[in-house]
């Protein structure tokens, strides 16, 4: 922690010290401002001046495993806010709920908790924290330490279940986004219009911004959308899926495999509405190509034109159970099955006849090739694209 209390109640900052004065502050006695235990000073050549308990007890000011990484980038944070005379305090206690956020700020009446997470958490202590914020009307804010942002390429990084806790999403209309920041660099990385590719990969919008340059209110500023990106991007993805060799699967792929072969089908040769962006993927336990394959050879391909089906029908073939118990910063639900739906009704597969029922208006059908099936691949984000650019 980088702030304890004096005899007298007096908060010190070991940081904001001169060093002469740390090492005085060695021969005082400090204590913890939530639990009131004695604590130490820790200050060295190569480390953020702070306090640690004496023992380690159950306290809301410990750090779960974060270090002088964690220190360093909470204090930057902490500065950069007061230079925006921003009405900020570090890692005050908020008594009602038992939490200490590293920073607690209030912006244009609203009241914000932000958090610097750079150790991992379990995924139920953070649903934890912000529902405890949430009870007190603060916006939760999580930053996570830049070491969890791996760039595979211009618009790919590598994810898992932990990192997409953290997507924020402060409204129905705002973009999914996850925020990072070095402060060795002194850079934030701001993440955007996330898709979801596989359990291992995702694509966005990333800013590199140096923190000189960041005002605090646009860290809410939402990136103009254009899916033209999304769309090149994609059809790119559509190939590497149709050419990847099926060597090698395990587990639910090779279910999935042998779920298609049964089916009378190959993966190179599934329908082009298979395997199409869903901003809300995140939601699902299940790969993009899996859950829509299933929809379509289970449900669409079989209907003859003019049948009608419901969303529930849908849910019912995918046992659709969405985790939204794991994204506790997201404001205004999506449903990754209404979505795709959305996406068939604008490239005119299905109309809507009432809400959440449809009727199916053109064919649908295998690809007798896989060089049908890029050309078909290809006319479909095509078309995706037109629809986006026109509205």
């Amino acid at each position: 922690m980088l702030q304890a209390k004096l005899k007298n109640g007096k908060l010190i900052t070991l940081a904001s010290l001169p060093k002469q004065e740390i090492i005085k502050a060695k021969q005082d006695e400090f204590f913890c401002p939530t639990c009131e235990e004695p604590v130490l000073v820790k200050a060295g050549m190569t480390m953020i001046p702070h306090f640690a308990h004496r023992q380690r007890l159950e306290c809301a000011s410990n750090d779960y495993g974060e270090g002088p990484y964690h220190e360093q980038g909470k204090l930057v944070l902490y500065n950069w806010l007061r230079m925006q005379q921003v009405d900020v305090r570090l890692e005050p206690y908020i008594q009602e709920i038992g939490q200490r956020p590293d920073l607690y700020a209030e912006l244009r009446n609203r009241k914000i908790a932000i958090e610097y997470q750079c150790a991992r958490i379990p995924i139920e202590l953070l649903s934890q924290r912000n529902e405890g914020y949430k009870g007190m009307g603060i916006t939760p804010i999580w930053i996570l330490g830049a070491k969890h942002f791996q760039r595979i390429r211009k618009y790919h990084f590598k994810i898992d279940q932990f990192l997409l806790s953290f997507i924020h999403k402060f409204s129905a209309e705002f973009p999914s986004t996850l925020y990072f920041f070095c402060p060795q660099t002194l850079y934030f990385i701001i993440v955007q219009h996330i898709h979801v590719l596989s359990p291992r990969y995702a694509m966005g919008l990333f800013r590199f911004i140096p923190i000189r340059d960041l005002k605090f209110p646009n860290i809410f500023f939402q990136q103009n959308r254009n899916d033209t990106w999304l769309y090149h991007q994609w059809n790119q993805e559509k190939k590497a899926f149709r050419l990847r060799p099926a060597k090698n699967k395990y587990g639910s792929e090779r279910t999935w495999h042998q779920w298609l072969y049964k089916k009378g089908a190959h993966k190179e040769t599934l329908p082009s509405i298979v395997y199409l962006p869903i901003q809300s993927q995140y939601l699902m336990k299940t790969p993009l190509w899996n859950w829509q394959s299933r929809l379509c050879l289970e449900l669409l391909l079989p209907l003859p034109i003019g049948a009608v089906f419901s969303l529930d029908r849908c849910y019912r073939i995918l046992h659709y159970q969405p985790q939204h118990h794991l994204f506790s910063l997201i404001r205004g639900m999506d449903n990754p099955v209404h979505n795709y739906l959305m996406l068939l009704k604008k490239l005119g597969i299905i109309e809507e006849l009432d809400t959440n029922i449809f009727q199916k208006v053109q064919d649908i059908h295998l690809h007798k090739n896989i060089e049908a099936s890029l050309e078909g691949d290809a006319r479909i984000m095509n078309q995706l694209l037109h629809c986006s650019t026109i509205g």
